[in-house]
């Protein structure tokens, strides 16, 4: 009798710390599924139901760096980039610290025609992510070249103008994903050289709504 009476005991206790449990995670971060399906829907390809969810998002949890990102990027994406540039101030005024929100706002300056703007905030971004590669994953690429190369770049935390050019023009599709190269023309020799130095900036990953005609590679803020 005892004995299945310390059973029971046991059983009980352990149910009530697995309701803790969960609750305590449900408490932590109680809106992380709601911003996980306004992603999922934004990059099936459904922006109105996930701008819906990142509204609601909102709703519950006033100046959410995550639901003011993505709803920037969705703006980004319609070719509202003006509108997405304001959502990202408002994301990055809450959250400082996040390299992708600092370098969606370097895409979106870029397609706005300021290249200057966009390099200052693509290299701050690179320093905040840690490095050009870890900054160039957060937008959903990745590097591809030589073994040498692709070695020397995991190095290197600092990317010249024309490589900064290239991530960013990659980034918000202006040039092929599989081959963004330095600006320049073939009859030059500086310019070529110059070319054949600069990244290559493959997709790694799903496009966001592969059929908008401003297809961009964005930082989804989770």
């Amino acid at each position: 009798m005892g004995c299945r009476l310390a059973r029971a005991s046991l059983v009980l206790i352990g149910g009530v710390i697995l309701v803790a449990s969960s609750r305590a995670v449900a408490a932590e971060d109680p809106h992380q599924a709601e911003c996980d399906l306004g992603i999922a829907l934004a990059l099936e390809g459904q922006p109105a139901q996930a701008e819906s969810v990142f509204i609601s998002l909102l709703s519950h949890s006033p100046r959410d760096s995550r639901a003011l990102t993505n709803l920037g990027n969705l703006h980004l994406l319609r070719g509202e980039t003006e509108v997405a540039l304001t959502f990202y101030g408002q994301a990055g005024a809450t959250d400082s610290m996040d390299a992708g929100i600092v370098l969606n706002e370097a895409t979106a300056l870029l397609l706005l025609g300021d290249e200057e703007a966009a390099q200052e905030r693509a290299r701050l971004g690179m320093r905040m992510a840690g490095g050009a590669l870890s900054a160039a994953s957060l937008l959903g690429l990745r590097y591809e070249g030589p073994e040498t190369e692709a070695a020397k770049g995991a190095e290197r935390t600092y990317l010249s103008k024309e490589e900064v050019l290239a991530l960013l023009r990659a980034a918000a599709g202006h040039v092929p994903a599989d081959s963004a190269k330095a600006a320049g023309t073939a009859g030059s020799a500086g310019r070529t050289q110059l070319k054949k130095r600069a990244p290559v900036w493959r997709s790694a990953g799903p496009r966001a709504s592969e059929g908008e005609d401003s297809a961009a590679l964005v930082y989804w803020k989770r």
